[in-house]
This record gives structure tokens, sequence and C-alpha cells, in this order.
């Protein structure tokens, strides 16, 4: 006999890191990043289902005029970046906000966009014959905490 299965899966994901079921999953509504242990059920995912349902948008996705762009990419906005670099990016976006407790939308904010742009454009000027390590470059928590007292 097989343990029924909660209705709660149609609406979350389990994250994997390296192959390893973490204790998160993300709503497939609002992308929220939540803890979930097997060990506790899954009531709070219940609850987080129906207040991402109360705060969704009354507006019918057939109500909205679709703009001929969402179809069709210009071919001068398409990225040159190889697909292995942005399948690096993504599973390191992936474990960033597995391992580090964060929300999703993290990776879309403007702090963290800046942040990787700046980590980026400093690769331009360092040697390419050599990894760069991210601790020559990452200040500690407390440098910037004076900076921003200042």
């Amino acid at each position: 006999v097989t343990p029924k299965s909660s209705n709660v899966w149609n609406c979350f994901s389990h994250i994997y890191v390296n192959d390893v079921k973490q204790e998160h999953v993300i709503c497939n509504k609002c992308r929220d990043l939540l803890i979930y242990k097997h060990s506790s059920g899954t009531h709070s995912l219940s609850k987080h289902i129906r207040h991402c349902q109360n705060t969704a948008t009354k507006v019918s996705e057939s109500d909205v005029q679709v703009n001929i762009n969402q179809y069709y990419e210009s071919s001068k906005n398409k990225s040159c970046i190889p697909n292995r670099v942005k399948q690096e990016i993504k599973v390191a976006c992936a474990e960033f906000v597995t391992l580090d407790c964060r929300s999703f939308n993290t990776i879309s904010g403007n702090g963290f966009k800046n942040l990787a742009q700046k980590l980026f454009n400093a690769g331009r000027y360092l040697p390419i014959s050599r990894e760069i390590s991210i601790e020559s470059l990452h200040p500690n928590p407390t440098t910037i905490s004076r900076y921003i007292d200042q």
C-alpha cells in the first residue's frame, strides 16, 4: 500500500542540489522558496497556497492583450553567451538561493544584478591565465556594514 500524496504537491516542486533533495520547495505560482521537512508535513505549504491564491491578480490572462514582442525575439537582442555558461550560472543561482535560504526573487533584484555585473566586469581586468578566488574580491560583512554607516 502506497501512502497517499497530498494535493499541495501540484503547486510545489522539490529543490535538488547535486542530485540531493534539499529541505526546500518552490511555489510554482509565485516562485517563493519555502522550507519543507517531511517530518513536519504539508500544513505550512497548504497555508502558503491559500495566501498565494488570495494575493493573485483578479485579471484573467485571456483579458490581457499580448504584445507581439512576447512571441518573437529580436535578433539583435540575442545573446552570444554559450549554453554551457548559461547552464553553470543557472545551477549556481539555484545553489545560491537554496544554500543561503533566499527567495528565488533575490536573483532578479537590482542589487543582486548590480553585484553580479560588477563581479563580471572585474573579471575583464584580471589575468586570463588563472582562476580568480572570490575571497580576494569579496569584502568582509563588517566592512560593508561600516561603509553603509558612513
